[in-house]
């Protein structure tokens, strides 16, 4: 079963007004992992999540539900 993580992060990420390599910066990570997580390559540890979910102010339900 495929997570909707990716494409929640993409559309919360542009909601935001947020790029990849801002959304980077601020989790102290590539530009290209941003990528990977977007693109169903690679998926954030618990604690990259937590982090994502504060920067851009969601909750975890926004991040991982449909």
């Amino acid at each position: 079963m495929e997570t909707p993580f990716p494409r929640k992060l993409r559309l919360l990420r542009k909601l935001k007004r947020c790029t990849q390599n801002s959304l980077a910066k601020a989790l102290n990570v590539s530009r290209t992992t941003v990528s990977a997580w977007e693109n169903r390559i690679a998926e954030p540890d618990l604690a990259t999540l937590k982090n994502i979910r504060d920067y851009l102010k969601v909750s975890y339900e926004d991040l991982l539900d449909d």
